[in-house]
């Protein structure tokens, strides 16, 4: 009677595994295994991964240089990693994803940017900072999407982090504020996008003395939010403030 009742279990639970994960790639619609994700390997492979880069901006180049705003002008974060140009699929990916927490693709881009962060600190045989900082959003926007797509993404990140490469990573929440609201970036130009975003950060002093700091985003289009939130760490006594991010736009490239 046992092993009737166990191999009932098994089925229930199977088939609850197949009612909650897609049975086929959501791009080309290919069979998947249930451990696939929601991407298949070849539709994986596929997307625009980010190869080439400024070595502290992290903006796509034709080789690995620093690009001419950060010779010019370093950025006050040490370094951005990203995974992916910021194209498609990738683009409707996290536009999807900042109205849709569930976006399953998600989990997928968020694993693929841990494995650049593991590499990219091997190579420059640099300790990976253990210390994660989504970052925050303004109370208002918070209100009103419900979620910080940020968060999901560090805590994607974070255990794939300590799962595949064992590195001790803490998520932190309440270290960081963001007390300026401003325009939406997107509908602003270059300049203003430098300028609207400028204080819009605080964070507190007392527990960010000497650490190593990442903050992490979806998306880093000029670096000015980028930039903003690693000078408030920085002022309230960070050692030094990465920047990961699951795609980086070549927006910095024009003068609009």
């Amino acid at each position: 009677m046992r092993p009737l009742l166990n191999r009932a279990a098994n089925n229930l639970v199977k088939q609850f595994s197949h009612s909650l994960l897609p049975s086929s790639c959501s791009f080309c619609q290919s069979p998947l295994q249930l451990s696939a994700g929601a991407l298949c390997h070849n539709c994986v492979a596929e997307l625009p991964r980010l190869t080439t880069q400024c070595q502290r901006c992290a903006v796509p180049l034709v080789s690995d240089t620093l690009c001419a705003n950060c010779q010019q002008k370093p950025p006050t974060y040490r370094r951005c990693i990203a995974a992916f140009h910021y194209q498609t699929p990738v683009d409707n990916i996290i536009l999807r994803f900042k109205s849709d927490p569930y976006t399953t693709e998600i989990k997928q881009l968020s694993a693929a940017l841990a494995e650049r962060i593991s590499t990219t600190y091997r190579l420059a045989q640099q300790p990976c900072p253990e210390t994660i900082i989504p970052l925050p959003l303004h109370w208002l926007k918070m209100t009103k999407r419900g979620f910080n797509q940020s968060h999901i993404i560090s805590n994607l990140v974070a255990d794939y982090l300590r799962r595949e490469h064992h590195t001790a990573i803490e998520i932190r929440s309440d270290i960081c504020r963001r007390i300026i609201k401003g325009q939406d970036q997107h509908l602003l130009s270059a300049k203003k996008r430098l300028t609207s975003i400028n204080k819009a950060f605080i964070a507190q002093a007392q527990n960010l003395n000497g650490l190593s700091v990442a903050v992490v985003d979806d998306v880093v289009t000029t670096g000015a939010t980028a930039n903003s939130v690693a000078k408030a760490l920085l002022k309230a006594g960070a050692a030094q403030v990465d920047i990961w991010s699951i795609a980086r736009t070549s927006w910095n490239n024009r003068t609009v």
